[in-house]
């Protein structure tokens, strides 16, 4: 399973409340990249990391190999199609998108 979409629609809070009743694994592509420093760089511009796309596939795959995975992360385009069964793509209206990330 992939969650997509921007920060603060709530893809953390689904895929760990989906991961717990399915007896699934939760992975923060973020929060492991953070973890492993699989960055490539840092951004000046957009004040941030970049990062390294391979690196984060590399660590994946066998986890993603044996099944029962919830992805969370804001995109897809790197990720290898066979992976996934099936892609949730979040939205939220954005007045509430808008207070969730001013609380953060």
């Amino acid at each position: 399973v992939l969650s997509l979409g921007t920060p603060g629609v709530g893809k953390t809070t689904l895929g760990k409340e989906l991961a717990s009743r399915a007896g699934m694994i939760y992975i923060n592509v973020g929060d492991m990249a953070k973890e492993g420093e699989l960055y490539e760089g840092f951004d000046e511009e957009y004040d941030c990391p970049i990062l390294d796309e391979d690196r984060v596939v590399d660590e994946l795959e066998d986890k993603m190999s044996e099944g029962g995975v919830i992805v969370d992360y804001h995109g897809c385009d790197f990720f290898p199609e066979r992976w996934f069964h099936i892609v949730f793509v979040l939205r939220t209206e954005t007045s509430f998108l808008y207070e969730r990330l001013e609380k953060r």
